[in-house]
């Protein structure tokens, strides 16, 4: 394939917004799901894991709705079509559904060391997917700033001190890695639909045609949980969870995929477990290790050398992946 024909990661998907800004939505979108992890801990001290997932979900359909109806339409390009159902629907499913409920799944059948660990690799599958079925590539040193990043998360995990290859963990792992793929082909997947509709009309209506399936996966454990539902605090992290976790932050994700690419945004992601760290310090008591502390380093410099590298008007070295014959 000629180098001037390929999709480049480099390359915004739009010249007019500033290359600062997918950065800061992805950022923050690291930010308000680190800050998450804490409060849903203490959540689901108290409530069942899909009863809690479901009603914060409703909160998220109902705010991204909100905002979506007042949200002027996109304007297509020239001989763009809109969105098809046929293209929206599989998204959906797979990303707001079938995800989260796997992810529900693996999580109370493995530990959380492995958890994170697991996890730590979706920038790998999102930029081998994104390589093979986006036609986005790196460039050499963005390859090496991914991989001391994920060097960075796999530190950081390792501290927890329950990583486990123990076979009792067997399924929650492989839960875990299937949701991990799932996530990441749902990424690369996202992008090109996002030159159709606007990242925020995309989160409200893929919200919206999964929640049915986290209410049946709930169902059954409503009564058990109505106690635990009177309480004001415990409702205050359903709101904080709903509306920015699962609600604001998907829009603000898909907005830094359509910008910075699919690669690129989940790498970004390996901030989630180092503000978790800090917010459990201040939320929980819970204390930071200097290990945590060290793979905390090791992730901040993996992206601040992959971003220079996408920012650069022309790669440092030749691509770590290229599709030239």
């Amino acid at each position: 394939m000629n180098q001037s024909t390929e999709k480049n990661e480099l390359e915004p998907a739009n010249g007019g917004i500033s290359t600062y800004l997918p950065d800061i939505a992805l950022v923050s979108v690291s930010l308000i799901w680190g800050i998450n992890i804490p409060f849903m801990k203490i959540a689901l001290d108290h409530l069942d894991d899909y009863v809690f997932n479901a009603v914060r979900l409703c909160v998220s359909a109902a705010a991204l709705v909100v905002f979506a109806l007042r949200e002027k339409p996109l304007q297509l390009a020239q001989g763009e079509r809109p969105l098809s159902w046929a293209q929206l629907i599989p998204y959906a499913v797979f990303i707001a559904g079938i995800y989260q409920v796997l992810f529900l799944m693996g999580v109370s059948r493995t530990t959380s060391g492995n958890t994170a660990l697991i996890i730590a690799t979706v920038p790998l599958w999102t930029a081998i997917i994104a390589y093979f079925f986006g036609g986005e590539k790196l460039p050499f040193w963005a390859c090496i700033g991914l991989l001391i990043a994920l060097l960075g998360t796999v530190v950081v995990a390792f501290q927890k001190g329950d990583v486990t290859v123990s076979g009792q963990h067997s399924l929650g792992n492989a839960l875990v890695v299937v949701a991990a793929i799932i996530w990441a082909a749902g990424t690369v997947y996202s992008r090109p639909l996002l030159k159709r509709i606007s990242p925020l009309r995309l989160s409200a209506l893929s919200v919206v045609i999964a929640l049915p399936i986290h209410l049946f996966v709930a169902y059954g454990r409503y009564s058990e949980n109505l106690e635990p539902l009177k309480s004001v605090n415990l409702w205050m992290i359903i709101i904080f969870s709903g509306m920015l976790s699962s609600g604001l932050a998907l829009p603000m994700w898909s907005f830094g995929v359509r910008q910075a690419g699919a690669a690129h945004a989940s790498v970004v992601q390996n901030l989630v477990p180092l503000v978790a760290i800090v917010a459990a310090f201040f939320v929980r008591g819970e204390a930071i290790s200097l290990g945590q502390i060290g793979g905390g380093v090791l992730i901040l410099g993996g992206l601040s050398l992959m971003r220079s590298a996408r920012v650069l008007p022309k790669p440092l070295s030749e691509p770590c992946v290229s599709t030239d014959g």
